[in-house]
């Protein structure tokens, strides 16, 4: 049965990630047009989205009916949230807007947090089998959400910027709302607390100052140095390249 880092469970942060890295390194050196870059971003949030409802069909086919649970029909958490963003950033047409920007912003770094954290705590694995479809379909769609989530930044779908924490900071208040309405959803209509986006109760019981507001700092303040970071290097590079064009002019 699955605990937290047994070994199917190493192998497959292991191998989920070798292969993660493969593909976006063969994207990324083959796709250069922007259809074909659109395309590559709609077959991974299509293969996340299905991954994700898959379990209603198995369960189906092996029992005769199938039972929906919460996460399938509200996005309650993050990682589900993230998966709807990432249909809608993949099928937007207009991408040299603004709105299209913040939603690529909030889809691509709250994508990877969120496959991340489910990639090496994945609550839905422990005391389970990872043969269990629930397990795997979910661990799945987890790994091609991180792929599309990251092609964002390398397909540049967005400039990548400092900057971006801004909108990530106010994307994650959206999403707060919104665990905010589904919270009290659940409530007007006589039904348990679903914790939706961890505002209840923190996600881990044995750390409870690991809490929403916590973590949302802690991501944002990442996305900011990820940020500055990015715009070190390519600054530098920039500013390598018209150097050398500019000595070469002068030696000319």
């Amino acid at each position: 049965m699955g605990t937290w880092l047994d070994r199917t469970h190493l192998i497959y942060i292991v191998v989920s990630l070798l292969v993660t890295i493969v593909i976006l390194l063969a994207a990324k050196r083959l796709l250069h047009k922007d259809m074909a870059k659109a395309r590559f971003l709609k077959v991974f949030a299509l293969l996340t989205f299905f991954l994700h409802i898959s379990i209603l069909w198995v369960d189906f086919l092996a029992n005769g009916s199938a039972t929906v649970a919460d996460n399938i029909l509200f996005p309650k958490y993050f990682c589900n949230l993230s998966m709807y963003m990432l249909m809608v950033t993949a099928f937007w047409e207009n991408r040299s807007s603004k709105a299209y920007r913040f939603v690529a912003v909030l889809t691509a770094y709250g994508g990877f947090f969120g496959a991340m954290i489910s990639l090496l705590y994945p609550e839905y694995y422990f005391g389970q089998s990872i043969t269990n479809w629930q397990v795997l379909k979910s661990m799945l769609s987890h790994s091609t959400m991180l792929i599309g989530s990251i092609w964002l930044i390398l397909g540049g779908f967005f400039p990548v910027r400092r900057t971006n924490a801004v909108a990530y900071f106010a994307g994650l208040l959206m999403y707060g709302g919104i665990g905010v309405g589904l919270n009290w959803l659940f409530a007007a209509n006589g039904l348990y607390d679903p914790n939706a986006m961890y505002l209840s109760e923190p996600p881990l019981p044995g750390a409870p100052f690991l809490n929403a507001f916590v973590i949302a700092g802690m991501m944002t303040i990442v996305v900011f140095c990820f940020g500055w970071l990015w715009e070190k290097v390519a600054y530098g590079r920039e500013t390598g390249h018209a150097s050398g064009k500019a000595a070469n002019s002068s030696i000319q």
